[in-house]
């Protein structure tokens, strides 16, 4: 390779090898957690949003991105001894910076939240090809904005829903039954806020109610066993249901009554009308007596289903 500008630097070679050490370690670090708490370590819960679309497992993404920046590693220190393995190193920073340019638009123009686990590694993905000249950096910003231009281009529905057959139904993952249910009901709840498994915790028991359990993704069913599983359900029908209703936070307990909908939002809430109509003896007159209300709203309780909920005591 010749010396007339488009030979990378051993300085930015070192400062490549750093990089793709960090996303070696990031990345190995997520498979490492996901094997043992079966969820990716993230800064808020667009990662688990996110993560519910995908239709492999993320062990296996993870995997691969592991293998992606160890391969960047290897390229980037042996590239300062042969030269002509350069030419590999800026094909894979470019591959990098195409897999990136898809997740953040489909995270931007889909799903319409953030993984803060991915933007990271696009970060550093980004900075790479910064480091690798200023002709390599013209390429991968232009890919990656050519992706994002032809994603808001397009819009992405299911034709179903267009159809007018979308309904709360076809996300329910599992169905706790009792004999002649006096109330059926619906809880939408994600596996990762500890508000929501509060709620399940409760709802462990034998109720008077039908529960219908309605995630807003995907889940390990370890978490609801005892259930009549649908296989067909979708995640995003739920998420797609709390976003039309303006809806930010979990867990959402959904009354269907005859004169409509009730939503019950926040744990105090939900446990408090559970406890009330679902585990307690329910008296002669109470349901004529109960004043019907669109929204019950509580601002303690929740989860925000786009940043991280901790556990609250």
């Amino acid at each position: 390779m010749n010396n007339n500008g488009t030979r990378i630097k051993n300085t930015r070679l070192t400062w490549i090898a750093v990089l793709a050490g960090l996303g070696t370690i990031a990345t190995v670090s997520q498979v490492f957690y996901l094997k043992i708490y079966d969820t990716i370590l993230c800064l808020n819960q667009g990662c688990q949003v996110v993560e519910s679309q995908l239709r492999i497992s993320p062990l296996w993404l993870n995997g691969a991105g592991a293998l992606f920046f160890f391969q960047l590693l290897a390229l980037a220190v042996m590239s300062k001894r042969r030269p002509t393995l350069q030419i590999q190193l800026r094909v894979l920073l470019l591959c990098g910076m195409a897999a990136e340019g898809v997740l953040v638009a489909y995270q931007a123009f889909v799903v319409q939240t953030f993984c803060s686990y991915c933007l990271a590694l696009c970060c550093i993905i980004i900075v790479m090809n910064v480091l690798a000249g200023w002709r390599q950096a013209c390429a991968a910003i232009l890919l990656f904005l050519s992706e994002l231009l032809i994603f808001s281009l397009l819009q992405f529905h299911n034709p179903t829903l267009r159809q007018g057959s979308f309904t709360i139904d076809q996300g329910t993952y599992g169905v706790k039954q009792c004999t002649r249910p006096q109330r059926h009901l619906y809880l939408l709840f994600s596996s990762d806020c500890p508000h929501c498994r509060r709620v399940l915790d409760l709802l462990s028991t034998c109720t008077r109610c039908e529960i219908r359990f309605n995630p807003v993704q995907r889940i390990d069913r370890q978490v609801l066993p005892d259930l009549e599983f649908n296989d067909s359900w979708d995640p995003g029908i739920n998420a797609l249901a709390l976003k039309i209703l303006g809806i930010e936070t979990i867990p959402v307990l959904i009354e269907k009554r005859n004169n409509g909908l009730r939503f019950i939002r926040g744990e105090k809430e939900i446990m408090g009308y559970l406890q009330q109509n679902c585990l307690a003896p329910l008296s002669e007159n109470q349901e004529s007596q109960e004043e019907f209300n669109l929204f019950d709203f509580t601002d303690q309780g929740e989860c925000r289903m786009d940043t991280d909920c901790t556990d609250q005591k």
